[in-house]
């Protein structure tokens, strides 16, 4: 409890900072900048995770520290062989990728690409780190003063580059690289010095076998997780242009706001609580599983059916009327994001239980119902039905892989499933009724 308590207080202040100084990025940048960002985003996150094999989620399982060290020298070794390669493939191929992209304002900057990735990798180790050691308490400090930090080299920068999308690339930048540093500098660099003591090729070759089924099956399940949440980038980049994408990538970033305090508040918890519980007590796994899986379904009900009745008007006052349109993309998407919200709860129980497979044939599902409804909304051409499509598909299978959690931990999925569609179902008839209630007495507005 007093766990969850301190990564609750870190994430509401990060979620704090978020709310407060979003309004005042948007008047600085032009969708049009959010959405180069978003294409050089969506390269980044694609390689953070391919260049890891998804080990660094395998890094709690070990249950001896000899183990998890040797885990730890596989995973570096493999970051800093594909960022050499990669920087040497972008010394003579960087305005070629530049040009595809189509993200001009980019430009030479694009080569602190190689850079951002390691960043990424090493603190992707190292958060799993503190979660294995229970330094909650640390990781809440690293987790506001990087915010701090990003949000404001973003509001700087993009007031002296005049709202370029190099503004968001170097706030990111600072981001990381703060992140990197305090969780180095804050207790990790003291045990360097264990991971040269243990490390051999031989032995990081066999911690990556001892954990094949990540490479295996969660590489390509978690790939097909972050490209179908990149489908809509690419795919409407290439029919409506950079700055129907950015705001579409603007309503996404407010959405993960809620997302990320609730979420990533629990989920660290919540993964080594139930990686703990699997190993000494497992028939205990349901129940808190489900218990959580509830508490999450309520407290998403209310923020994210606001945000999907009131999300145009929301944009439109708060943001500025370019940002409208976002608020209707967002109307499309809210609901899909209660249940992404629970599945912080329910996706890593796949890895706790060993059933990867599974985790590989949802995300798949849900690539092919993400893309599919994309294909028929560019048909018409009309990016609004692509995009209610899309988050209909995407809610519709998130929700049905939830209920396959629960159902491989004997809960009783029937009833939870009718619990869940009469919540849903009634929180959007009070909302919309709040709305035409409030259209009544401010038409001019609401």
């Amino acid at each position: 409890m007093q766990n969850f308590a301190v990564s609750f207080s870190a994430s509401a202040s990060v979620t704090a900072i978020g709310i407060l100084l979003t309004p005042v990025v948007s008047r600085i940048y032009p969708p049009a900048a959010y959405g180069q960002f978003a294409v050089f985003s969506s390269v980044l996150n694609n390689l953070t995770l391919v260049t890891t094999l998804t080990l660094p989620g395998a890094l709690l399982l070990p249950k001896s520290r000899r183990s998890f060290l040797e885990l730890v020298n596989a995973i570096i070794a493999l970051s800093l062989i594909c960022t050499g390669l990669l920087f040497l493939f972008l010394l003579g191929g960087n305005n070629w990728v530049v040009r595809r992209l189509n993200i001009p304002d980019f430009g030479p900057w694009f080569r602190l690409l190689p850079l951002m990735m390691l960043l990424a990798n090493m603190s992707g180790i190292m958060g799993f780190w503190y979660i294995r050691d229970k330094a909650f308490r640390k990781r809440a400090g690293i987790d506001i003063s990087t915010t701090l930090a990003g949000r404001g080299v973003t509001i700087g920068a993009g007031l002296l580059l005049h709202g370029s999308g190099l503004g968001l690339l170097f706030g990111e930048l600072a981001n990381r690289g703060t992140y990197f540093a305090s969780l180095l500098l804050n207790g990790v660099h003291r045990q360097v010095r264990l991971l040269w003591r243990v490390f051999s090729w031989r032995s990081s070759w066999a911690a990556v076998k001892a954990y094949k089924d990540f490479p295996l099956y969660v590489l390509p399940a978690n790939y097909a997780n972050v490209l179908s949440a990149q489908v809509p980038i690419f795919m409407l980049t290439s029919k409506f242009g950079a700055t129907v994408v950015g705001l579409y990538a603007f309503s996404v970033s407010l959405l993960e706001i809620p997302l990320n305090l609730v979420g990533s508040a629990i989920a660290p918890v919540f993964m080594q609580k139930a990686t703990e519980t699997q190993h000494t007590a497992p028939e205990r796994l349901k129940d808190i599983t489900l218990s959580l899986y509830n508490k999450l379904l309520y407290l998403g009900l209310l923020p994210f059916g606001f945000l999907t009745v009131f999300g145009d008007v929301l944009f439109r006052v708060v943001f500025g009327a370019k940002w409208e349109m976002a608020g209707l993309f967002t109307a499309y998407l809210g609901y899909y994001y209660i249940f992404k919200l629970t599945s912080t709860v329910t996706a890593p129980i796949y890895t706790v239980i060993g059933r990867q497979r599974y985790a590989l044939l949802s995300t798949a599902l849900l690539l092919a119902a993400r893309a599919g409804g994309l294909y028929i909304g560019l048909l018409s051409n009309d990016v609004n039905k692509a995009l209610l499509l899309f988050g209909t598909g995407s809610l519709l299978v998130t929700f049905l892989t939830d209920l396959h959690i629960l159902y491989l931990l004997r809960a009783p999925v029937l009833r939870i499933a009718v619990r869940s569609v009469l919540l849903v179902a009634l929180t959007v008839a009070m909302m919309y009724g709040l709305r035409l209630l409030l259209h009544g007495w401010w038409p001019q507005v609401v």
